[in-house]
């Protein structure tokens, strides 16, 4: 069922009204100590919309639960954000100071996964468990440690690749160029798009050629692009985020119709204010994107009240033009799940929330019914079946393939 039409009035009168309808009151707890969760994330990267999203599906998240009571019979939950400015070395230290708080929980990532690889160490030997609501590589979740402090509720690159190259056999293409940051999260993308070629696609792939760009460089990834087209790929799978994908889509559009191939990009594209990057370029390409959440297959009771929150904070009229939704969902059920580990734990000691988090009860997430979310063997929430193909429509709103438009 998809999320009800909400109408402009409705964003209006939540925004003049102080969001009253969407913000609960908030309860008196009496001096009690609150129990903190982290969030650490690229809030000043200046064209990421991923950290907002993150954040804000934390905070209403925190607001639903505190208004009930919080957690451990009568305290808060209480968000703590640092900025890590896309460096991961700057993430390095703030997850080490995160740990060396009282009484924090856990912690939120942003969408960089070269970011969170560097801190993967730390959190394990600060035994401070790790909730994922966006960084893909395999390998933040995958990581041979034991016990893993690291649990997921997003696209990981495996799956991704995977379902952008089976839509491409199913468009009918064989030649394919890849593009990817030189970076570990371009590492790791290329692993299991070369995997699936050679192994899942056999004879229906044929991988022509592959193209490193240089994060944030507009100049190299139209390069990249000519380069594989000059060897014959008939469809490009891109891995980028939001800058490098719309000087790409940008220069595309200048191209005649011959010149220009169809996009299949990982969801890196859609952490920032993309359609407002691309211009009016964005409806003269063929782009294809994965992503996990999206507004128009939500239909559990709070994705309304959701999308009213992000509408009023990134000033859209339309929960489809909502950025980084992908994010949003996510980070909401994080925290609702977080919430059931600390009162499982019944406590705030991290092992035991750690633990706890194995072993959660089935749950009604925004983005999906999680039964249960994470097992001892399973630190993944989503399938392969829980990917969503998505493109852009002629008013930049992110629709599924398939919903009408």
């Amino acid at each position: 069922m998809a999320l009800p039409r909400i109408s402009r009035r409705q964003v209006l009168h939540a925004g003049a009204a102080g969001l009253l309808a969407l913000t609960p009151i908030a309860r008196a707890f009496d001096g009690a100590s609150p129990v903190m969760v982290g969030l650490d994330a690229e809030f000043f990267n200046r064209t990421s919309t991923a950290d907002d999203a993150i954040e804000l599906g934390a905070r209403l998240a925190i607001e639903d639960i505190n208004v009930r009571g919080g957690v451990l019979g009568g305290r808060p939950l209480q968000l703590v954000t640092t900025d890590n400015r896309s460096l991961p070395a700057r993430g390095l230290a703030n997850v080490q100071h995160l740990a060396a708080q009282p009484d924090i929980a856990a912690y939120l990532c942003g969408k960089f996964s070269p970011v969170v690889l560097e801190q993967l160490p730390a959190f394990h030997a600060l035994e401070l468990p790790l909730l994922n609501p966006w960084a893909a590589a395999d390998a933040i979740v995958n990581n041979g440690r034991e016990p893993n402090f690291a649990f997921r509720l997003g696209l990981r690159d495996s799956i991704a690749m995977e379902r952008l190259l089976q839509q491409i056999i199913e468009r009918g293409y064989r030649d394919v160029g890849v593009i990817v940051p030189a970076s570990a999260w371009g590492r790791s993308s290329l692993h299991f798009a070369e995997h699936f070629i050679t192994f899942e696609g056999r004879t229906a792939l044929k991988l022509v050629g592959v193209e490193w760009h240089r994060w944030g460089s507009e100049r190299s990834i139209e390069e990249n692009y000519r380069s594989l087209v000059d060897a014959g790929a008939q469809a490009i799978l891109l891995v980028a985020n939001e800058p490098e994908g719309a000087a790409l889509v940008r220069a595309l559009a200048e191209l005649d119709q011959a010149d220009q191939r169809p996009i299949f990009s990982h969801w890196g594209i859609t952490g920032g204010r993309f359609p407002e990057l691309c211009g009016p370029a964005l409806n003269r390409v063929d782009l294809t994107v994965v992503q996990s959440f999206n507004f128009a297959r939500a239909s559990h009771p709070a994705a309304q009240r959701l999308a009213l929150a992000a509408m009023s904070h990134f000033s859209v009229a339309d929960p489809l033009a909502v950025p980084s939704m992908t994010g949003l969902g996510p980070a909401y059920d994080l925290i609702h799940l977080l919430a059931l580990a600390v009162e499982q734990a019944r406590s705030t000691h991290r092992p035991d929330i750690r633990a706890a988090l194995e072993r959660l009860p089935a749950y009604d997430g925004v983005v999906k019914h999680l039964d249960p979310a994470f097992t001892p063997d399973r630190h993944e929430a989503l399938e392969r079946a829980d990917v969503l193909l998505c493109q852009f429509d002629d008013r930049g709103r992110l629709q599924p393939i398939g919903e009408p438009r």
